[in-house]
């Protein structure tokens, strides 16, 4: 299959490129010079959007965390606290272990404190998630966010690790939000 670079949208086609290597290979085969070669365009091409490497991944981590938020917004909408975080809880781990590599890449930054795209992204991601809180009590707020990430993204990793069974993930994702939801209930 042909998958060089044409009509004008190199970036697109190096963000692309970049997570297919991801996944493949590891982050550590994510070059600038490897994607040059695999969507045809010289060496130097790249550079017009992406100044290195890290700038590179830092677009793929941006990429991968504004498809979470918007494969999450829909469960963060919801009225019904435990169909909220239930949703907000299966559309995470499946995201996770279908994008398990570039998952990796987004969870285990550290935000630099400047206004990378990737750490924007992840401001994003995380707000939704705090937006799944709001009727929290105000004692649990700060930390809530926090209790709920753990958590799913440590079922997430126990399923990509094979400690837990694909056929178990529902039952247990379920028994997760039932014990996470009274700490939702104001008062």
């Amino acid at each position: 299959m042909d998958r060089s670079y044409h009509h004008g949208a190199l970036r697109e086609a190096l963000l692309e490129e970049g997570r297919r290597v991801l996944a493949e290979d590891g982050v550590d085969a994510v070059t600038l010079r490897e994607l040059a070669r695999r969507t045809g365009v010289s060496h130097a091409a790249p550079s017009r959007h992406f100044a290195d490497r890290d700038a590179l991944l830092d677009g793929l981590r941006a990429t991968g965390f504004d498809e979470l938020t918007a494969t999450l917004a829909d469960a963060a909408a919801r009225e019904d606290p435990r169909a909220r975080l239930r949703a907000y809880a299966g559309g995470f781990v499946a995201f996770v272990l279908a994008n398990g590599p570039l998952a990796a890449l987004m969870l285990s930054h550290k935000p630099t404190g400047s206004a990378s795209a990737g750490d924007e992204a992840a401001m994003r991601f995380f707000a939704l998630g705090a937006r799944l809180v709001e009727d929290a009590p105000s004692a649990t707020r700060a930390t809530l966010p926090y209790l709920i990430a753990g958590t799913f993204e440590g079922l997430a990793a126990l399923v990509a690790s094979g400690r837990l069974a694909a056929d178990r993930v529902d039952a247990v994702l379920d028994d997760a939000v039932d014990m996470l939801l009274p700490r939702f209930a104001p008062g």
